[in-house]
């Protein structure tokens, strides 16, 4: 599922071209209900409105505290949308922001998703749970790459304060926006850290599939 909106069920559609009328009842079915659709809606506008109202309150907070000069080890007490109170550092302020700002790429992504689908009248029941869930992917993938960043480019540092809040908050919020090209990247890396020069399975003696002399064929199984 990559791009701006979910290919939901291209082929679903296709495949009740000629079927019968059989297969196209059991296509319509699957098209999520219209309360089911409305309720996701508000989940959506509900999300927006709390994730912008968290980072509008926060934001000051993190600025401050990486201000130049602070002292790393202060604190400042933040009271997101009046529920309590909680004592933030530079590094906890900076990792609420990467959360919150991906939280919110990953907004636009799946709400840009749910109007398309909703106004072309394609939008299936099988895709609830990438809508529920897509803010959850988002804001892992930005934590993972904010730690490889802050890990590979500000090793030594004097910690959060020598960070640009607004450079990390935009690269969250483009991982949550571009999930796909953020887990590539991430495979890239991966590939180029924990690279082999050799097949562990095809190189090692004992292996499951052993060849049999004789032609002869060894068990189907271990």
């Amino acid at each position: 599922m990559s791009g701006t909106v979910p290919r939901q069920h291209d082929e679903a559609a296709e495949h009740t071209d000629g079927v019968g009328v059989g297969a196209g009842a059991a296509a319509r079915q699957r098209h999520l209900p219209t309360a089911a659709t409305a309720a996701l809606g508000v989940v959506l506008l509900a999300e927006v409105v709390v994730l912008c109202g968290a980072l509008l309150s926060l934001w000051p907070i993190l600025l401050a505290l990486v201000a130049p000069g602070t002292d790393p080890a202060s604190t400042t007490r933040w009271s997101p949308l009046g529920l309590g109170e909680w004592a933030l550092t530079a590094d906890v302020a900076m990792l609420l922001a990467v959360i919150l700002c991906s939280a919110l790429g990953s907004f636009v992504h799946a709400a840009t998703s749910f109007a398309t689908y909703v106004g072309n009248r394609r939008l299936y029941a099988s895709w609830l749970w990438w809508y529920l869930l897509r803010a959850g992917i988002g804001v892992a993938l930005a934590l993972l790459v904010y730690l490889l960043l802050r890990g590979g480019l500000f090793a030594g540092s004097s910690g959060a304060g020598a960070t640009n809040p607004y450079g990390f908050s935009g690269i969250a919020g483009l991982c949550g926006l571009f999930s796909k090209q953020a887990t590539d990247k991430l495979r890239e890396i991966c590939d180029t850290v924990l690279s082999t020069k050799g097949d562990g399975d095809r190189d090692r003696r004992d292996k499951l599939a052993a060849a049999v002399p004789n032609g002869d064929q060894g068990p189907a199984g271990p």
